[in-house]
Formats: structure tokens, C-alpha cells, sequence
């Protein structure tokens, strides 16, 4: 895993990943792609536990999608949801005060083919796949722009550590390897 920490900025519209040796930011997407959280777990302590490296908008972001893809698999094979039938499931998942739950629940039956009384706990390893990639696939991980920086500087003083990087119209301010703003460069050439 590259990327040890991550920061938002931008109200939650642009995610910064770093690293030892690289900075990337994902910006636009999908909240989901944005903090590889491929089932958008919340922030707390079992997200933690399970690799994530901040939070943004309440939600865990991981280094990585296939981290954050363990942890919701690590999360659906807790007893409290193998106990649990797919509508009991998605109800703990995606609690109605908060989500569109019976149209999740319409979602993920009619994708996997499976009762909303199914039991998670009686399902075959294929069923269990079904289930939690029809829960990725609600949850949506649409990509956006994502830019990978060299990380600034080394030890040769405060100036190593600043650059501007262009990326299309885009130009990131990086200071000690964070991107610390952003503008919009139309410079054309006449």
C-alpha cells in the first residue's frame, strides 16, 4: 500500500492521497471511487481496524479500492449481518433515516436473484459474490480525474518542497507533498 494518509479538500470534492514517495488527488467521481470505499463503509473503528486512512464526508477512504473492497466483505461476514436476511442486511447497511432502503433492497434482489429473506449466513461463495458486488454497483464507483505528483522536495530546504504541476487547464500548488490549492490555467497561445 502506497498511500499511508489522505486528506479532503474542496468540501469533500477532491480526495489526497500520500505516500513515501508520490501524492495523488482524485477529484470529481463518485464519493465511493473517491475514497476507494467501494460500499461506502462510515468512518469509525471498524473501518480503521480494517485499513482505512481517513475520513471524508463521514465515510472511511482506504489506500486502496481492493482494501476498501476486503473491509465491506470483512463487515457483511460479521455474525450481525450473516444472521440477517438480504432486506434485515441492507437495513443495517443502508438504514432508511438515511438512505432509499426498500429501493436498495429492490436493487440488490433484483441483480442477484436471490428472496429478500435470503439469510447471508446460508449463502454459497458465488451468492455472497453477487450480493456484495450488487452493493458496489449501488453504490457507484463512477471514476473521475485522478493525478499522480512525484512528492516535492527532499532535504535540501523549504523552496525543494513547493511546485505547480499542469495538469490540463488545471494547476496544483503542492507544498510538502499536499496539494494546498488549485486554479484554472487557460493560457492559449496566440
Amino acid at each position: 500500500m502506497p498511500y499511508k494518509k489522505s486528506t479532503s479538500a474542496n468540501r469533500g470534492m477532491t480526495v489526497v492521497y500520500s505516500g513515501n514517495s508520490s501524492v495523488t488527488v482524485k477529484k470529481d467521481g463518485t464519493l465511493a471511487w473517491r475514497n476507494n470505499n467501494p460500499g461506502n463503509l462510515v468512518c469509525g473503528s471498524f473501518s480503521e481496524s480494517h485499513g482505512a486512512i481517513g475520513c471524508n464526508k463521514s465515510k472511511a477512504v482506504f489506500p486502496d479500492i481492493e482494501t476498501g473492497r476486503k473491509a465491506q466483505t470483512s463487515l457483511l461476514k460479521t455474525r450481525r449481518y450473516q444472521s440477517s436476511t438480504i432486506a434485515g442486511a441492507i437495513e443495517q447497511y443502508a438504514p432508511p433515516n438515511q438512505n432509499p432502503t426498500e429501493k436498495y433492497i429492490q436493487y440488490v434482489t433484483k441483480k442477484t436473484g436471490m428472496s429478500r429473506d435470503r439469510k447471508l449466513g446460508g449463502m454459497t461463495p458465488q451468492e455472497f459474490d453477487r450480493f456484495t458486488g450488487a452493493i458496489r454497483r449501488y453504490e457507484n464507483l463512477t471514476p473521475g480525474t485522478e493525478i499522480t505528483l512525484p512528492r516535492g522536495g527532499s532535504s535540501q530546504g523549504a523552496s525543494s518542497d513547493r511546485t505547480l504541476k499542469r495538469v490540463g487547464d488545471m494547476v496544483y500548488r503542492i507544498e510538502k507533498g499536499r496539494v494546498v490549492g488549485s486554479f484554472i490555467c487557460n493560457g492559449r497561445k496566440k
